[in-house]
């Protein structure tokens, strides 16, 4: 499964960067949504809903909450709480929460590292 999240938000990478650690069978390949390489792959890819969602590709584009969802199956560390997010799916009440917490997050558009500064 290949996600997309939005590298100018430091929730969602924290969120990523965790969920790499936990990742053991490596069943999930993750890419920034705002490098340019990463998103020329993503045919298909609905980049206006992905910049405000997460975005996964697994034979279909699902954004949000069923992101987090199928990200979180593959986790063996949270099957545990597998009723509890199926409620949350089912009810569409995991869309709402997830969306509340998009809308709150920070984008911070520079980006720096070692070499240069980008500023879009």
């Amino acid at each position: 499964m290949k996600i997309y999240y939005d590298n100018y938000c430091p929730n969602c990478t924290l969120f990523v960067r965790n969920i790499k650690r936990l990742d053991w069978m490596n069943m999930m390949e993750i890419k920034e949504l705002r490098n340019p390489n990463h998103i020329s792959e993503a045919v298909g890819i609905n980049k206006t809903l992905a910049e405000q969602q997460m975005a996964s590709y697994n034979k279909k584009w699902r954004y949000g909450f069923v992101t987090i969802y199928m990200i979180l199956l593959r986790l063996p560390l949270f099957w545990i709480f597998f009723p509890i997010l199926f409620l949350f799916k089912i009810t569409g009440l995991g869309q709402l929460i997830y969306k509340e917490l998009a809308v709150k997050r920070k984008i911070i558009p520079i980006h720096c590292d070692e070499k240069s500064c980008k500023i879009p």
